[in-house]
């Protein structure tokens, strides 16, 4: 047990200064304006550089002190192939592939255009893709890594119920898109099966547990709660990012626009004042089979500070889909442009990681993780009793 533990806190500190450096790095791409990004909304260069500073000591001293204080921590056990510390070794190396992909497609643009080789342009499709290369097997492995064991890797009696649940998923992954939206994509149905597989799989241990009367513990309970949630996300990821739809169009008062079903209508503008802003803002009535869903009220403001226009989208939310107007230019004679967003399931992005957060909370209430176990006597010297 103390080799196991070992093990992760030396995995858990070195990802927890990954994650720290990363988010640094991230600030001072934009906030230096290295870095164009819509969220570099307060770009300076004197704080760019105080936050590059920032950024080598915190780095530096900490890969120092693990460099020094790591070999402290060694791990003199194994485990077998199939258990679960396999699993998560496997699911952080996914997980680190994923951020190295990220982030060359970030900084490699930099890169040229700071060796003087060229200027190209990274753009959503290159990170749809190579994040997606290493996410599907996360989640297939996360689906059999949970019901794993510590250090022995028992997973015989899991094969015959583990593939039918795959089944099942595989069932569900090819049936949904089609039959909810009336579209077949490969990569749609890999998302949507391994989503569905992580949540069945989820599933699976509370209900055997409580089939056969047995006790459910809090540690247990939260980890499958937890998995849920990443099955949520990846399912609301998958459906959103292949089915949404974005339309820039022109109306004029009195003209409308079908997008999914649902009418848009543009009944006119009127000035407004804010607090500390001025805004144009337009009414558009949103309805479906003749019932008004939603009447949607987008503005273009000028903060007075700024000068500088920016656009308040209106949002109309449901469970399975979230509708967005959003108003662009004035285009003279009463005609403003417009961008129309449909966007399903985009809700289980924010529904999963909530689901995740929870899961956590129940899993720290467990009483075992505040136990504290005293060594015995053979423990203090170093000898193991006899069996």
């Amino acid at each position: 047990m103390t080799e196991k533990r070992n093990l992760f806190q030396s995995w858990t500190l070195l990802l927890a200064i990954i994650a720290f450096s990363l988010s640094l790095l991230g600030t001072f791409l934009v906030r230096s304006g290295v870095l164009v990004s819509v969220h570099a909304f307060a770009t300076d260069p004197a704080r760019g550089l105080f936050i590059l500073i920032f950024l080598s000591l915190c780095i530096g001293g900490a890969l120092m002190l693990f460099a020094w204080r790591g070999p402290g921590l060694r791990n003199m056990g194994g485990f077998d192939a199939v258990a679960r510390e396999s699993f998560l070794l496997f699911n952080n190396v996914l997980l680190l592939a994923a951020m190295a992909l990220i982030l060359l497609g970030t900084l490699y643009p930099l890169f040229l255009d700071a060796l003087s080789l060229g200027k190209i342009s990274v753009g959503p499709p290159y990170f749809n893709t190579v994040f997606l290369v290493p996410t599907v097997p996360l989640l297939l492995l996360l689906g059999v890594g949970m019901h794993a064991s510590w250090k022995r890797g028992q997973l015989g009696a899991l094969r015959r119920p583990l593939t039918i649940v795959f089944v099942v998923a595989l069932a569900c992954g090819t049936a949904v898109p089609v039959l909810a939206y009336g579209q077949f994509h490969v990569m749609t149905v890999v998302g949507v099966t391994a989503a569905v597989w992580v949540i069945l799989s989820s599933l699976y241990e509370p209900v055997r547990r409580m089939r056969a009367g047995q006790m459910l513990s809090r540690g247990v309970l939260g980890m499958c709660v937890a998995h849920i949630g990443v099955g949520l996300f990846a399912l609301g990821a998958t459906i959103t990012q292949t089915y949404r739809i974005e339309r820039d169009i022109s109306l004029r008062p009195g003209e409308t626009q079908t997008l999914q079903g649902y009418r848009f209508e543009f009944e006119g503008t009127r000035r407004v004042e804010g607090p500390n802003y001025t805004a144009v803002e337009s009414t558009v009535e949103v309805s479906r089979d003749g019932r008004t869903v939603a009447v949607l009220h987008p503005q273009m403001r000028t903060y007075r500070v700024q000068q500088s226009p920016m656009t308040e989208a209106g949002i109309e939310v449901d469970w399975n889909r979230d509708l967005f107007v959003a108003m662009g230019e004035d285009l003279g004679g009463g005609a403003w442009s417009m961008r129309l967003q449909y966007k399903p399931l985009v809700r289980f992005i924010w529904l999963g990681a909530l689901v995740m957060a929870l899961g956590g909370f129940i899993a720290i209430t467990d009483r075992r993780y505040r136990t504290v176990r005293v060594a015995g006597p053979e423990a203090v010297r170093g000898t193991a009793p006899a069996r």
